[in-house]
């Protein structure tokens, strides 16, 4: 897949949540049936991300194969940089691990255009990551036989495989709340703010990810993760995720490095 510096994040306005309760309290005091009435609205909201969740995995379990475009940024909010990757995103369910090939083609950063490939190919046990420009790879043994791996757990991935997850997993990783779409949100979608667990692996890189889940599909077609120091935001868009892109009989040799790698420098971290 891609060479990419970066991870996608989000800023996200975070009120205090301990100012905010006390002047809940306050008004209850004064109007018995304003906390019951928030009360009420907060459930209400539960009970919309539990459905969306429900769509999620119901929808994971029809998706075998997924093959659409990617468009990758990486936002420095200290130096107000952006560096955007464009490519493709091949998906495949597989026991007792799926697999992936992100490609990214292009990359654009600070009015340049480099057009050197990079590959990021996950086979069900092994991550590589090549790139074109350095011509160099790295080999991670991420699920040794025998296991089975829950795709939020890939850190070395330009972005959490956010296809074929289960409600389960995504509540053992996250706290998830329902959070308003903006003005630039793509259509038609419900946004999960997702708060990674203290102490998970996610929670040692990034504060927040957001998921904006197509009502139409019941797939997330964009992706928003803020680093863990909150000064980049990176984003994950799939601009045409469509059910034209879903189960396609992919050939299963797509789903390897291109020959020319085979003379790439293998590389140590």
């Amino acid at each position: 897949m891609v060479e990419i510096d970066g991870v996608l994040k989000v800023v996200m306005g975070r009120s205090n949540e301990m100012v905010r309760m006390m002047q809940i309290l306050r008004l209850a005091v004064v109007f018995g049936a304003t906390f019951a009435v928030s009360a009420s609205m907060a459930d209400d909201a539960g009970v919309v991300v539990e459905r969306i969740l429900d769509r999620l995995e119901a929808r994971g379990k029809t998706v075998s194969e997924i093959d659409c475009e990617v468009v990758y940024r990486v936002t420095d909010l200290i130096s107000d940089d952006v560096r955007k990757n464009t490519g493709r995103v091949l998906f495949r369910k597989m026991e007792p691990n799926p697999q992936f090939l992100v490609t990214f083609e292009k990359t654009v950063f600070d009015g340049q255009v480099n057009l050197k490939k990079s590959w990021h190919l996950f086979d069900g046990r092994f991550l590589f990551e090549a790139s074109q420009r350095s011509r160099s790879i790295i080999k991670r043994d991420v699920a040794p036989p025998g296991t089975e791996l829950d795709l939020f757990s890939i850190d070395k991935a330009p972005f959490p495989m956010p296809f074929g997850q289960k409600k389960a997993e995504i509540l053992k990783h996250f706290d998830v709340r329902l959070g308003e779409c903006g003005k630039d949100a793509p259509a038609d979608t419900d946004r999960l703010v997702c708060t990674p667990k203290a102490g998970s692996k996610l929670a040692a890189d990034y504060s927040v990810m957001e998921f904006f889940v197509s009502r139409k599909l019941s797939l997330p077609v964009r992706i928003v993760m803020t680093d863990k120091p909150g000064d980049k935001i990176i984003t994950a868009d799939f601009p045409n995720l469509s059910d034209g892109n879903l189960n396609t009989g992919l050939d299963v040799g797509r789903f390897k490095l291109p020959d020319e790698t085979r003379t790439y420098t293998p590389a140590t971290e």
